[in-house]
């Protein structure tokens, strides 16, 4: 029975974790023996997967991994710069998951691209991904790209969060309020779509949190900005709360927009998508390999150069984002409101087709295609 080590993001509520979970099962399903070290603590850790865990470190509490344990497969869904240290309990089958979402020439932080040589493979989630490491100087022939999944809960659940109103929603899930998601624009682009006349609201799935982060905003101050321009506004809902299952976020809405930057992947796309819902999104990033015309609303716009706050870790001055048309996001959405039906049934066939392609189970067997 061959051994896997999985160091790395596994618990709290991040993309990263969710990706590390559902692969994991997926090892787990096949019979592989999994031990799991979770590098960001175990608040919101699964109970399923408890029996896996080998250790964790949050903060202080540091637990002790077995540095001279040999495994068979080694994975990890985490920044370049810690491939040395991630990679160690093996010679082969060690398989680095990461993206950056900020395009260019050598846009990569200093002395992240080197690091690729510490793994057999180096996984980007999407084209978009894949072509930034290679303008960072990442060899081609050491890639492959591996597609993020959606998870059960979509199919087998049917619940709804408990939101007061019985309005078209247009839901947003930003979670973490980064520069780069382009909050701004999509309260912008709502504000001169609709008024308090109309029987629509936004629903904001995000963290009020003030940060001292120089790529996060301030969410509170960006709202009441808003409000000040657009005194007629129609109805905003802000949710701030943890979501056990965020299958049930999708369900409520109408539609869901996300009108970024930036994306290397986008999930919440996928799982628009996966839930049969209306999206609207920026015509550029990750998510273009699985979005088009046939099954979402894509808003052009131009490619720009980035303010150096949106980035981590190095603020470099030519980097590249797109800025989405405001004004044909606002046309798309009052569009989505007017033909909400046969949108749905244009879109219908075109999400079947997602929903069969991008489970857990296809793109493990994806991955277990290059494991020697």
């Amino acid at each position: 029975m061959k051994e896997v080590l999985w160091r790395g993001f596994l618990g709290q509520l991040h993309s990263w974790s969710l990706v590390a979970q559902n692969i994991s099962r997926e090892f787990i399903k096949n019979n592989y023996k999994v031990d799991l070290y979770s590098t960001n603590g175990i608040s919101h850790f699964p109970h399923d997967l408890e029996k896996y865990l080998i250790g964790y470190a949050t903060g202080s509490d540091i637990q002790n991994l077995d540095k001279s344990k040999q495994y068979d497969v080694q994975l990890s869904y985490t920044a370049m710069k810690n491939f040395p240290f991630y990679f160690s309990n093996g010679k082969k089958n060690r398989f680095g998951i990461w993206c950056y979402e900020f395009a260019g020439k050598n846009s990569l932080p200093e002395g992240f691209a080197k690091n690729y040589k510490y793994v057999d493979k180096l996984l980007p989630p999407s084209n978009h991904a894949k072509m930034v490491f290679m303008d960072s100087g990442i060899p081609e022939n050491h890639m492959m790209v591996l597609p993020h999944g959606y998870s059960e809960e979509f199919v087998n659940r049917k619940e709804k969060l408990n939101i007061n109103t019985k309005k078209f929603i247009f839901g947003a899930n930003i979670a973490q309020p980064h520069l780069r998601k382009n909050i701004p624009g999509i309260l912008e682009a709502f504000g001169k779509a609709f008024s308090k006349k109309d029987d629509v609201c936004l629903l904001l799935k995000i963290s009020t949190k003030i940060s001292n982060q120089p790529f996060e905003v301030n969410f509170q101050n960006i709202l009441k900005a808003f409000k000040n321009k657009y005194k007629n506004h129609a109805e905003i809902i802000v949710h701030d709360k943890y979501v056990d299952y965020i299958s049930d976020f999708y369900r409520t809405c109408n539609a869901i927009i996300s009108l970024s930057h930036a994306e290397s992947f986008l999930m919440p796309a996928l799982e628009t998508l996966a839930s049969k819902k209306i999206l609207l999104a920026s015509n550029y990033g990750g998510h273009l390999d699985f979005c088009n015309e046939s099954n979402s609303f894509l808003v052009n716009g131009k490619l720009i150069r980035a303010n150096p706050k949106m980035l981590y870790w190095d603020q470099k001055p030519n980097t590249i984002v797109f800025e989405p048309n405001i004004d044909e996001a606002a046309e798309k959405m009052k569009f989505i409101v007017k033909n909400e039906a046969q949108i749905l049934q244009n879109f219908q066939e075109p999400c079947e087709q997602i929903i069969k392609d991008y489970t857990w189970s296809n793109i493990y067997k994806k991955l277990e295609g290059i494991i020697e």
